[in-house]
């Protein structure tokens, strides 16, 4: 085990595992999923991904690693039509929170697909659903936001609409239950 921000360590750490891949999933995200803490979490974050993964990287390569998967997006696409594919650009003239983690992500992008000498992947996805996330159905933040009628649901179905936090008017949450019992029995059905 290594601090990803101390080089020195990382670099000792990853030339004696020799590994033949790197996966990098380096994050300092808060415990709980809200507005104020990952605006509060944004910086440490961002320097953990870009600091903390090129020395990650820069480990990797000198180490022989044969490939470098790193974290990206599927988040933040620019506007377009239809679905987003890899293709698309990310949404780089958005408000200034998502340009910033635009250009966060860029960068891991570029350095990650640019090194000649180390074949790299950039997956692009979302959060991550289940037990011990955000999303986890008993002890989950999103969720017990949602369940306390503070989470914005927004969308066009019966209970649904663009909205404005803590509205009485509407319910989506009243299906919470029947949507995190499924989402845990997928999930369990992933595990097995």
């Amino acid at each position: 085990m290594a601090n990803a921000l101390d080089e020195n360590a990382v670099l000792a750490l990853v030339k004696r595992v020799k590994p033949d891949a790197v996966i990098d999933e380096l994050t300092s995200l808060p415990k709980r999923y809200t507005p104020k803490e990952m605006r509060a979490a944004a910086n440490r974050d961002r320097n953990v991904r870009l600091a903390g993964g090129r020395n990650v990287h820069d480990a990797a390569r000198a180490a022989g690693a044969k490939r470098y998967i790193a974290q990206s997006t599927g988040f933040f696409y620019g506007p377009g039509e239809g679905l987003a594919t890899e293709k698309d650009a990310l949404a780089v003239n958005a408000s200034p929170g998502v340009a910033g983690s635009v250009r966060t992500y860029m960068q891991i992008e570029e350095r990650v697909l640019g090194a000649s000498d180390l074949p790299g992947v950039a997956l692009r996805y979302g959060f991550f659903y289940g037990p011990g996330t955000y999303h986890d159905p008993i002890h989950g933040s999103v969720s017990d936001q949602v369940r306390e009628h503070a989470y914005p649901v927004i969308g066009s179905g019966p209970y649904s609409r663009s909205c404005t936090l803590r509205t009485r008017r509407l319910r989506p949450w009243r299906h919470l239950k029947a949507i995190l019992v499924f989402t845990t029995l997928w999930m369990t059905i992933l595990q097995r």
